[in-house]
């Protein structure tokens, strides 16, 4: 699975038309409840570290060598800086892989995310990028760093909820790997990004963790129970129909 680059291909962002312009915002506003330790030490050569102002380039030719997306500076700095949930695997001094992720009040999510849960005094962890060098993939360490950060957000203080990320639509890859860890399709977001001058549709993935379970909405409830009122009649009926 770690064979692709693009393992997410997240962007907090906002795509609206304006006057036949496409504008891109960025919430990069750090949260107090970003900064959550997490273990530093693996049982093998790769050792796991906080991302720290001195590895920006390395973060920046990751970022351009995984993903279609141009960031924006900003968000370099903001992954180095301390402002977001920034975690690195080095073998030695080179980076291997990393992954970025930000915990923040349900309310301060864009606003296709707020059905993530019903309060939205939740706190929730959003996943914005994981990338692996392809120097280093096959070898687990996408997996670790999910890993590693899922156990540190059921261990510490804020304890968030919910897990989510967008992906690109058509990244089955991506798709496959965040599905085998558990996560869920939640929403589909039609042309939520921009690769160059194309626009592509994403979708929504969630894990829900810390005793949360599936937001289950009363159109769920419907559509089960007409599921489960149609499928015993169909039967009855293709019999019939011999």
């Amino acid at each position: 699975m770690e064979g692709t680059a693009r393992l997410g291909w997240s962007f907090d962002q906002n795509a609206r038309r304006s006057k036949g312009l496409w504008m891109e915002s960025v919430d990069m506003t750090p949260s107090s409840s970003t900064h959550i330790q997490q273990p530093l030490a693996l049982s093998d050569s790769f050792t796991l570290r906080r991302l720290q102002t001195w590895d920006r380039m390395a973060v920046e030719a990751l970022c351009n060598e995984s993903f279609p997306i141009q960031y924006p500076d900003c968000w370099y700095d903001e992954v180095v800086s301390g402002g977001l949930l920034s975690t690195g695997l080095f073998d030695g001094e080179q980076l291997a892989a990393m992954v970025v992720s930000e915990t923040k009040f349900l309310y301060d999510c864009n606003l296709e995310d707020q059905g993530i849960l019903p309060s939205s005094n939740a706190h929730v962890a959003y996943i914005l990028s994981i990338a692996v060098d392809k120097k280093f993939r096959r070898l687990g360490l996408a997996t670790r760093l999910l890993n590693n950060l899922m156990s540190s957000l059921s261990d510490h203080p804020p304890y968030p909820r919910a897990v989510f990320l967008h992906v690109l639509s058509t990244n089955s890859a991506a798709l496959s790997f965040y599905k085998m860890h558990g996560f869920e399709f939640h929403a589909s977001l039609p042309e939520y990004y921009r690769i160059g001058e194309q626009l592509a549709d994403g979708c929504t993935y969630v894990k829900y963790i810390n005793g949360t379970y599936t937001n289950v909405t009363f159109t769920d409830v419907c559509r089960t129970f007409g599921n489960t009122i149609c499928m015993p009649l169909k039967a009855i009926c293709k019999m019939l129909s011999f």
